[in-house]
């Protein structure tokens, strides 16, 4: 059906006269099925942007041109993204570039933290793709760190999350429940990591769990729960143990159905005299500064 609506877009926009009303209803039938434009924007990103810009980068909801992206031709970044592409679909539009530029921050933020004193700490796994990734595209194996990755592996703390986390999309909660609940998750997440012994995998709702083993000092800190009273809780535990220079990536700042996550966090930063930097990745980003 796609390229049959593109047809009649293309002979309407190459008519002498565009019909006012016929481009409204042409619009409104597109906009009325997101399947439809979203198919039909991945269409002129491939058929039209891509040949008229000398780079394009879209995915994730992310839509750059003419950057250098110069991550996409480091060798040992591209492999391990070539490995994880395609384990999850994080949305309906553009399913090339998918979540490259957040793992680049990632990996960005990992390769500075490896030169601090400290370990390595991920709240909210899934499938282990991220830090998967940051053990594939740095030299953390051989850091002499560890890795702790929590996660409940099975959605949703309802201790800790409620549909009115969402406020701005109530489906959101049932969906994620769906998404995040997997089989055997837990099982898998382990197998995944099982040869590399400075990976600690950790079941269990966050914070609890990161009062049962979580380091001392951190160099590296990811968070990824989708909720803000897990969040904070386990910011309150964390934050005065990630050291000078260590940095902290918020993987759903950005993100305006995290709008509460968000609030949450900029007032907990606020009280500590920080400032999350917002990318247009939907993460945010923060460095921790030497005590005065």
């Amino acid at each position: 059906m796609i390229p049959k609506l593109l047809q009649r877009l293309f002979q309407k926009l190459a008519a002498p006269k565009f019909p006012a009303g016929q481009a409204g209803d042409f619009l409104s039938e597109v906009a009325g099925s997101p399947e439809l434009s979203a198919n039909l924007f991945n269409k002129v990103v491939e058929k039209v942007l891509k040949k008229n810009h000398r780079t394009v980068f879209w995915g994730d909801r992310l839509l750059t041109l003419d950057k250098n992206m110069g991550f996409l031709e480091n060798k040992k970044f591209r492999k391990a993204f070539e490995r994880i592409r395609g384990s999850h679909t994080y949305d309906q539009y553009g399913d090339n570039d998918t979540v490259a530029w957040r793992l680049h921050t990632l990996i960005w933020a990992a390769k500075n933290a490896l030169k601090l004193d400290g370990d390595f700490v991920e709240c909210g796994v899934f499938k282990g793709d991220f830090s998967w990734v940051i053990t594939q595209a740095t030299e953390f194996l051989s850091s002499g760190k560890q890795f702790y990755l929590y996660d409940t592996f099975e959605g949703f703390s309802e201790k800790y999350s409620s549909p009115e986390d969402f406020d701005n999309d109530m489906g959101f909660w049932q969906l994620s429940r769906d998404t995040y609940q997997v089989p055997g998750l837990y099982g898998s997440v382990c197998k995944r990591f099982s040869e590399m012994k400075q990976i600690k995998v950790v079941k269990g709702d966050v914070p609890d769990s990161l009062k049962q083993a979580a380091p001392e000092r951190i160099a590296y800190l990811h968070l990824d729960l989708n909720s803000p009273k897990a969040e904070i809780g386990a910011l309150e535990i964390l934050f005065d143990r990630v050291v000078p220079g260590g940095v902290i990536v918020f993987d759903d700042y950005g993100w305006k159905i995290f709008h509460k996550q968000k609030e949450a966090e900029d007032r907990f930063m606020l009280d500590r005299g920080y400032e999350i930097l917002e990318l247009p990745t939907g993460q945010g980003l923060m460095i921790k500064r030497a005590v005065n």
